[in-house]
C-alpha cells in the first residue's frame, strides 16, 4: 500500500482532499523488516523508501514540499535545500541494517559531497556510516571523499592554487588578503556559467564602493582555449572583474583543491584567508545578504 499510496501522493502533489484520509488507512510497516526488504528488492527500493518516509513526514503534519524527498534532483518538482526529514532518512538508512539501501544512499551521499560540500549534517553521518556499513570500494570511496572535503570546510585555509591572468600574471588568493573574496568559477563552455555571469557583475557594482570585498572570475577552461577564454571576457562585459585562469604550466591544482565536478561554483573566502564556503549560492538576493553579513561582521 505504501507505493500505490506514495504515487497517488506524488501525483496530486498532495493537493487531493482525500490524502489526510488515506494517511489514516496505511499501516506502520518496519523498513528493516526481512518481508519489507524482500519486497523491496523485487520493486522499486529507492521509490519506496522515498514514499515510505514523505507518509511518515505527513502524518507528522508536515507540508507536501516538506515531506516530498529531496535528497535526489528531480525534473518533476523544484530543488529545495535538504531539510530535517532528508536528514533523518539517511540517519536511519545508515543506522539500520538493510545493505540494499546502504549501497543506494552511498551513492546519494557522494552526490551531496560534491554538490553542497561537507555540510554539519552531512558530516554527522560519517560515523555512522564508518560503524554501520559494511566495508566495500563504495564505502571506501565515500570515506575519502568525506576526508577530501572536510578540508574545504568553514573555517579551513583556502588552498593557495596557481592561478594567471590575462597579462600572465601568476596569482593566488593570498595576493588578496586582507579583503573578503568572492569567486565566481566558470568555463566558456558552459552555458549556465555565462547566463548567470551578468548577475555576478551586477553583484559586484553593488559593492564597488566597499573597499573591503572583492569579486574574481577563475576560469577552468584549458590553455589551447585561452583565446576563447580572453574572447568571453570582452563579449560578457567582464572588463571590469579581475579574470583568473588555472595556470597553463601545469602546477595548478585549483580543481583538484576545490574539489571542481561541474560549474558554476561560488566561493567565499574572508579577509584571513579562511573559507567562508566553497559552495555559496548563486549570485542573487541570497548571496548578497550573505555578503552583507559577512561585512557586517
Amino acid at each position: 500500500m505504501t507505493l500505490k499510496s506514495g504515487e497517488y501522493i506524488i501525483c496530486s502533489k498532495g493537493e487531493k482532499e482525500d490524502i489526510q484520509l488515506l494517511l489514516q488507512e496505511i499501516s506502520p510497516i518496519v523498513l528493516n523488516d526481512s518481508s519489507v526488504i524482500t519486497f523491496m528488492q523485487q520493486n522499486s527500493p529507492e521509490e519506496f523508501t522515498n514514499y515510505y518516509y514523505m507518509i511518515l513526514a505527513l502524518k507528522e503534519g508536515e507540508s507536501f514540499d516538506a515531506a516530498r524527498d529531496g535528497i535526489t534532483i528531480s525534473t518533476q518538482f523544484p530543488t529545495r535545500a535538504l531539510n530535517h526529514n532528508d536528514y533523518t532518512k539517511l540517519n536511519e538508512i545508515f543506522s539500520g541494517d538493510n545493505k540494499l539501501l546502504h549501497e543506494i544512499y552511498l551513492k546519494k551521499i557522494k552526490f551531496l559531497l560534491q554538490n553542497n560540500g561537507c555540510t554539519k549534517e552531512i558530516a554527522q553521518l560519517r560515523p555512522i556510516i564508518e560503524s554501520h556499513v559494511e566495508s566495500s570500494p563504495l564505502k571506501l570511496e565515500i570515506l575519502k571523499l568525506y576526508t577530501q572535503y572536510e578540508l574545504l570546510g568553514q573555517g579551513k585555509p583556502a588552498p593557495l592554487s596557481s592561478l594567471q591572468d590575462s597579462d600572465g600574471n601568476i596569482y593566488t588568493f593570498g595576493n588578496f588578503k586582507g579583503k573578503v573574496i568572492v569567486v565566481d568559477v566558470w568555463a566558456t563552455w558552459c552555458c549556465s556559467c555565462i547566463e548567470k555571469m551578468p548577475k555576478f557583475i551586477q553583484l559586484k557594482n553593488e559593492f564597488q564602493e566597499n573597499g573591503n570585498i572583492i569579486f574574481l572570475t577563475v576560469s577552468i577552461d584549458q590553455e589551447r582555449t585561452r583565446d576563447k577564454w580572453l574572447k568571453a571576457i570582452q563579449e560578457n562585459n567582464m572588463t571590469g572583474l579581475i579574470n583568473l585562469i588555472i595556470s597553463p604550466t601545469g602546477d595548478s591544482h585549483f580543481e583538484t583543491d576545490y574539489q571542481i565536478v561541474g560549474v558554476p561554483r561560488y566561493f567565499i573566502i574572508d579577509k584571513e584567508g579562511k573559507i567562508i564556503t566553497v559552495f555559496a549560492p548563486s549570485p542573487d538576493k541570497e548571496m548578497k545578504d550573505l555578503i552583507q553579513n559577512i561585512l557586517k561582521s
